[in-house]
Order: structure tokens, then sequence, then C-alpha cells
């Protein structure tokens, strides 16, 4: 068994696995989905054993990530009053957070993304060998359709111009309009008072819209109760599309680098120490501790609100084993909003 603080986090993670995995076995008519569940556990263990052992490599465990993560989405159609499947939760979302901790501590990349990254580059390098293709401009030769220009000479209406000779009889009409310069110079005088309205008719319409005020956010928690332990308790409801919504960094650890966005007015001030009451679909409530880290403003563009409404993001720093299954249950169906703390 190799000691490294890797394979002590792999170790530990399967250890966890392996108690609700011995659990579940117990009962000899397992049902097919919880069957299912069973058999997930044993695939994440399987490369975890590996990183315990020293026989394999560290990022094995993105492998057992992968396989947690979808166990953990098949156990939505999973009755959780059966027998050890509230356990089986429990134990997913802790094995995940252990290998998100390993994965951000030691650096790891995935292997499974250096090789989507690279195959790009060798696709396109074809595309440059096809270039010859331009030496098939020899097509141009075949412009003798040009060849077909005497049809231009054919153009004896061309030589029909005698009939604009025959105005040259005109003179006289000519030196009769010679007349009427005086008819054009004085609707020249008209010209410029239609000038002058039109100057003075624009200026009116540019009447612009005054700009709104921005947000005004309470600095206190005046407009939020105080909980029983004496800080601000704060309710929220998330939905598939409500603007509440839980956020995360890029790193996608929402237990080290996330929290909960609330859309509300009543915003507290940064660092204030809260509670929070979360209702989920399904009536389902979680209830945990945190404190503000970041507010957001109600954007505005052409003095009109583009949707997206004032709120704070909340760093989750205390919270039970049922209100992590709860949310890992959640995001799994929403995906967190990015938000770089």
């Amino acid at each position: 068994m190799s000691n490294t603080p890797i394979a002590a986090t792999a170790g530990a993670a399967r250890q966890r696995l392996a108690s609700s995995l011995a659990a579940m076995q117990q009962d000899p008519t397992v049902p097919a989905a919880v069957l299912k569940i069973v058999e997930g556990l044993a695939r994440a263990m399987g490369p975890l054993f590996q990183v315990e052992r020293g026989s394999g490599e560290p990022t094995l465990i993105f492998q057992a990530r992968t396989v947690l993560q979808e166990t953990l989405g098949a156990m939505q159609s999973v009755d959780q009053s059966y027998p050890g499947v509230g356990d089986a939760t429990a134990a997913i979302a802790q094995s995940l957070g252990m290998l998100f901790a390993a994965i951000k501590e030691h650096s790891l990349v995935d292997p499974a993304t250096l090789k989507t990254v690279e195959a790009p580059a060798v696709q396109q390098a074809p595309v440059v060998q096809q270039a010859p293709v331009v030496q098939q401009a020899p097509v141009v030769q075949q412009a003798p359709v040009v060849q077909q220009a005497p049809v231009v000479q054919q153009a004896p209406a061309v030589q029909q111009a005698p009939v604009v000779q025959q105005p040259a009889a005109q003179p006289v009409p000519l030196t009769t309009p010679a007349a009427q310069p005086m008819p054009l110079t004085t609707p020249a005088a008209q010209a410029v008072p239609l000038v002058q309205h039109g100057q003075v008719k624009p200026p009116q319409r540019k009447a612009e819209p005054k700009p709104r005020p921005a947000t005004v956010f309470p600095q206190t928690a005046a407009t939020v109760p105080i909980g029983p332990r004496g800080v601000p308790h704060v309710e929220a409801e998330i939905e598939a599309f409500s603007q509440t919504n839980f956020f995360t960094n890029f790193v996608g650890d929402i237990r080290d680098h996330g929290g909960l966005f609330v859309a509300t007015y009543a915003v507290l001030a940064i660092n204030t120490d809260c509670e929070v009451s979360l209702k989920f679909p399904g009536d389902l409530l979680a209830e945990f501790q945190g404190v503000v880290k970041w507010r957001r403003q109600a954007t505005q563009q052409s003095n009109v609100d583009d949707g997206s409404e004032p709120g704070m993001g909340i760093e989750i720093t205390n919270a039970s084993t049922e209100a992590w299954a709860l949310i890992n249950r959640f995001i799994q169906k929403r995906e967190p909003m990015i938000h770089d703390v």
C-alpha cells in the first residue's frame, strides 16, 4: 500500500464506499434499480483501490469520480426510503468531496481532457494539404466565352444615333428657355426657409430619457429576520429556472469554491454570517450556515432591465450530510452558475 497523500485519500473514499456497499449487499432480494447502485459503487472502488496500493496512476481518481457522478444521477429515480439508499447517497457525496479536494490540492489533470484538446489539431492539418485545389484555376482558360463579344459588333442600334442628330433643328427652342433662368432663381429663394425650418425641428426630437438610479442595497440586516442563533435568517426557494441558483468558480467545486446565490433586494453586507433555509422542488427543505461573499446589482442597459435580479452570493460554511445530499442531487439536474469569487 502506498503512503502518498493521494493514496490515503483514495483509501478513505474506498472504505466509505465499501461500508455502504456492504450494508446494501445484505439483502438477497435487492431490486434491479438498487442493484445498479451496488454495481456503480463496486466499479468506483476498483480504480480507487489501484491508487491506494500504488499500482495505478493518481489520475485514476478521475475514472472513479465519473462513475460516482453517473451513479448519483441514476439514484434520482430510486426509492430513497429503501434500506441503504440514503447511506449510499451520503457515501457518494462524501467520496466526491474527498476526490475534488485531492484533484485541486495536487493539480491533477484528467487525461481524457488532454486527448480531446489534441485531436482537433491533427484533423485540421489535411485542410492545408487541400490548398492545391487553387491550381484548378485553369478553368479560367475557358474564357473563350469572351469571343462571343462580336455580338456587340452587331449592335447597329448605335448607328441609329442619327435620330439624336435630328434635334439639331431645335436651336430656336433652346433660345426660348433661355428666358427661364428667372423662375429657377425664384425657387432658390424658397429653399432657404425650408432648410431653416428643418433646422429648428430636430432639437425638439432629441429628448433623452433620464438614467435610472443604481440598485440601493441595505447595509444592515434590518429587512432580514434574525434567527435563533442570533444571525440573519434567509429564506429562499430554488427551482429549475429560478434566478436563485448554486454558483461555483471554474474549478467546479461547490464545497470549497462556491455556494448559493439568493436573488433578493434584501441584501446583507459582505462578510455577514447568516443561516439559510432553502426549499427544493417537491417541498424538500435544507438548512445550513454561511457567510455573504459577494453581491450583484440589477443590470441595466438603455434604461431597461435585462432580467438579472439583484442578490447575494452565500458561501456554505456548515451543512449536514442530508443537506449536501439534496444539493448534490439538485446540481445533477441543473448546472450551477459560474462566478469567480
